[in-house]
């Protein structure tokens, strides 16, 4: 069998083995609990879309409506507009998310002689990523907001689409406004990558160590003798000097049309978003008081704890070389160390919602942990290093420049202006992450599946079994991410 359709066959059946089994325990939600934390706001709300009262917006809803929008456009002309429907709209977006995820693995591996079972697993694990696995079940942003970014990052891999990028890209933030992040990222590795590749030509004195002619500042041909799969940050540096030097007439002559076509599409979509902050005043609409930007920093450090917790497979698969690493870099280990302590000693922040909240599992860690005990902070720095080593080391084959910079520049912009400690707010961030990985082992693909079950076992068994009652509050709350 040939192994396009190999993989065809396996993707399917994945797919309606994944859709039926969540569905009981989808349905198994719906008997348990009819609102969910922050249902509260976004139920009523997509009913009232629903049932086709559009001038009605609860101002705690802090994201634009692309979820209830969506959810209308399928529910009310088919089905009643009643909360099983709404949030099966997000089981059914999620078993899309699964092919996508396939899919864009497929692409990621390309001509690579990969086990088709190996990916398709893969792409099961990242749907059953706990913390997104447990919101495709309920009526929250995050299921419908991965999918139209998913979307977006499939056609601009395939660096074509026509109309396609502009068109997901502005839903993707429409979904969610943050998600303009990832696509600036996308906008920033393309010029970067352009930037590096058109400096590869005949004549660059920065590569050749020769002068340039003087009849001609550059050649027609790009020099393949330079071109590598993964640059470094001097290759940037030497990308600039050459392009600063003959004013970037490379940059210009070598481009070619697809790539202008998508930039172009990508500026459109930063372009609508400007539109949007300068009307809104604010990345906020709604309760902007309780979400007003402020720098900081540990949430970096929180997302390599997320890191640690749901990339376990990969730490331990790289443990060994990730010790290695740290040894060898004694020097980096201790500046950062410095730097990680002056973060947390000068900019830890707490939120009020973090220390009220008891429906949350960081609220148990909080109070359980960094909030119980005054050395907490600076105890979790060596943990903080060592997961910064191991993300590294996953990462170090497999990526160059011209992504890490982007993606690093844009990870700040999407935690380090959170308040709020917020599991949701990291699962983007490490899912592009997790997408970029060092092609794994059949083992730890495995193990990682494993992992993922066991997880999201005990927590909808907590979430089952496990009741709280506000006095406030009519409806009975249980724990969620």
């Amino acid at each position: 069998m040939k192994s396009s359709m190999q993989y065809y066959i396996l993707v399917i059946i994945t797919v309606g083995i994944y859709f039926f089994a969540s569905k009981l325990i989808f349905d198994k939600v719906n008997e348990t609990s009819q609102v969910v934390v922050d249902e509260l706001f976004h139920i009523p709300q997509g009913k009232s879309f629903c049932e086709g009262n559009f001038s009605y917006w609860d101002p705690k809803i802090t994201t634009l409506p692309g979820l209830h929008l969506t959810s209308t456009l399928f529910v009310s002309y088919f089905f009643a507009c009643n909360t099983y429907n709404l949030r099966f709209v997000n089981l059914v977006a999620s078993c899309f998310n699964l092919i996508l995820f396939a899919s864009i693995l497929k692409f990621i591996y390309g001509n690579y002689n990969e086990s088709q079972f190996k990916i398709v697993l893969q792409a099961l694990s990242l749907a059953l990523l706990p913390p997104l696995y447990f919101f495709s079940h309920v009526y929250y942003t995050d299921t419908l907001s991965l999918l139209f970014l998913l979307l977006f990052s499939r056609v601009c891999f395939a660096n074509k689409g026509k109309w396609l990028i502009l068109l997901f890209g502005n839903l993707s933030f429409g979904m969610r406004q943050t998600n303009i992040v990832w696509v600036a990222m996308v906008f920033g590795h393309k010029l970067l990558d352009l930037l590096v590749r058109s400096s590869r030509v005949y004549g660059n004195r920065y590569l050749t160590k020769t002068l340039l002619s003087k009849r001609s500042l550059i050649s027609n041909d790009i020099d393949s003798s330079k071109l590598k799969r993964y640059y470094t940050v001097m290759d940037v540096v030497v990308a600039l000097k050459f392009h600063l030097t003959t004013c970037f007439r490379a940059a210009f002559k070598l481009v070619q049309l697809p790539d202008l076509y998508v930039i172009l599409q990508l500026k459109s979509v930063l372009l609508s978003f400007m539109l949007f902050l300068y009307v809104n005043g604010s990345i906020v609409i709604g309760d902007k008081k309780a979400h007003v930007a402020t720098i900081h920093i540990p949430q970096l450090l929180y997302f390599l704890l997320f890191y640690g917790v749901f990339g376990l497979p990969y730490i331990l698969a790289k443990f060994i070389s990730t010790v290695k690493l740290i040894l060898n870099n004694k020097l980096n280990v201790i500046l950062l160390s410095a730097v990680f302590a002056i973060a947390v000693h000068y900019n830890t922040i707490v939120h009020p919602y973090l220390l009220a909240d008891n429906r949350h599992y960081t609220f148990y860690v909080w109070n359980r942990w960094f909030g119980k005990h005054d050395f907490a902070t600076y105890a979790t720095i060596p943990v903080y290093i060592f997961l910064l080593f191991s993300l590294y080391d996953n990462l170090k084959d497999q990526n160059c420049i011209t992504f890490l910079l982007p993606y690093t520049v844009c990870l700040f912009f999407a935690l380090a202006l959170q308040r709020l400690v917020e599991i949701r707010y990291f699962l983007i961030p490490y899912i592009i992450l997790r997408l970029r990985f060092v092609r794994p082992s059949v083992y730890v693909v495995l193990l990682e599946f494993l992992w993922y079950v066991a997880i999201n076992a005990v927590t909808f068994y907590i979430f089952f079994t496990k009741e709280i009652k506000w006095d406030d509050f009519g409806e009975v709350q249980r724990i969620i991410w």
